[in-house]
C-alpha cells in the first residue's frame, strides 16, 4: 500500500492485474451457500439493514428514485421495496452476488460498473454506496459521477473503511479493511468531503459508531496480528472452505474462542474511537445544493 502525499488516499500498489481480480472475487468470496453467511449472521445484517434503510427513507416521498451501487444481494433495496418505494435500481458485476439480486422483480438491476452503465443525469433522489467504495479503481471519478445523478435536493450515502481511524493505526498491515486485492484504495473521509462539496453537495452528517462493521473489525485485526493466514475466521464465517483448508475444526474453535474473549474489549474500544470521530468505518450523507 502506498499513500498519496497531497490527499492522504491509500491506495494498492502495484493494481492488481484483472486475473487476480477474477480470482479474488470468485464465487467463494460471495460465501459457500445461498446467502453470504449462515443463517444467524443473515439475521443480524438483515437487523441493521433495517435500522440503515429506516434513516435513508427519512424525507423521501414514495416515487422517490433510489440507486444502490454495488447493490451485491439486493438486500437494501429489498428493504426498500417493504417500505413502499418502488422506483428501486442498482448496480452490481454479473456473479453469484447479482443473481441473488435478481431474483426480486421489483429491483432494475444494471450488471456492470458505475462507469459502464449509461445512466441519465439528475435522475435520483437517493444514491447509495454501502462498503464499495473502497473497491472502487477511480474514486474522485466515481464522486464526480455521483454528482452529476443526484437530483437538486437529492441525497448521497457513502459508508467505508476510514484510513484515519483509531483501528487502521493501531492494525497497520494486519488491518481487517485492508483486504488485498479487493480494496484499491482507502479515502480519509475528509478528503471525501471536500471533494463533493466542491461539486455543490452540502454534507448533512458524518457518523463514526458503526456496530455492525467495527466491533468485529477489531477483533478480526487482533486475530490477524497473531496469525499470517489473515482473516481466516472472517473467511470460515463465510463457509469458504477453500481459504486455508489444511486447517482442521479445532483451528476454527480457536479463532472463534478468542474472538469472544476480545468482543467487550472491542465494543469498548469502537466507543471511545466513535467519540473521538476515528471510527473504523465512517458513514456520510450528502445533500445536492438545489439550483435556485
Amino acid at each position: 500500500m502506498q499513500a498519496c502525499g497531497s490527499c492522504g488516499t491509500t491506495f494498492l500498489w502495484p493494481s492488481p492485474s484483472e486475473e487476480q481480480l477474477q480470482r479474488a472475487y470468485a464465487a467463494n468470496y460471495y460465501g459457500g451457500g445461498e446467502t453470504k453467511f449462515n443463517g444467524g449472521i443473515e439475521s443480524l445484517r438483515e437487523t441493521f439493514a433495517g435500522f440503515r434503510t429506516k434513516r435513508l427513507a427519512h424525507n423521501l416521498t414514495a416515487d422517490a428514485a433510489i440507486l444502490d451501487i454495488g447493490c451485491g444481494d439486493g438486500r437494501l433495496l429489498r428493504n426498500f421495496r417493504k417500505a413502499g418505494f418502488k422506483n428501486l435500481h442498482g448496480i452490481e458485476l454479473p456473479g453469484p452476488a447479482a443473481e441473488r439480486a435478481a431474483k426480486t422483480p421489483e429491483i432494475k438491476l444494471h450488471l456492470g460498473t458505475l462507469a459502464s452503465i449509461d445512466l441519465p443525469p439528475a435522475s435520483f433522489d437517493l444514491i447509495t454506496l454501502v462498503h464499495v467504495y473502497e473497491h472502487l479503481p477511480a474514486p474522485s471519478d466515481t464522486l464526480d459521477r455521483l454528482a452529476r445523478l443526484i437530483r437538486p435536493g437529492g441525497r448521497i450515502f457513502l459508508s467505508f473503511p476510514n484510513i484515519k481511524s483509531w483501528q487502521a493505526r493501531f492494525s497497520g498491515g494486519h488491518w481487517f479493511h485492508l483486504d488485498p486485492p479487493r480494496h484499491l484504495s482507502l479515502v480519509p473521509p475528509q478528503t471525501v468531503v471536500e471533494h463533493l462539496q466542491a461539486k455543490g453537495c452540502r454534507l448533512l452528517f458524518e457518523h463514526h459508531l458503526c456496530l455492525e462493521q467495527n466491533i468485529y473489525g477489531w477483533i478480526q485485526s487482533a486475530l490477524n496480528c497473531g496469525d499470517d493466514r489473515r482473516n481466516f475466521l472472517y473467511e470460515r464465517l463465510k463457509r469458504n472452505r477453500s481459504y486455508a483448508p489444511d486447517r482442521g475444526f479445532g483451528s476454527l474453535v480457536l479463532h472463534a474462542g478468542i474472538g469472544g474473549l476480545l468482543l467487550m474489549p472491542a465494543l469498548l474500544a469502537d466507543c471511545c474511537s466513535a467519540l473521538a470521530g476515528s471510527g473504523a468505518t465512517v458513514e456520510l450523507m450528502f445533500e445536492q445544493t438545489p439550483v435556485h
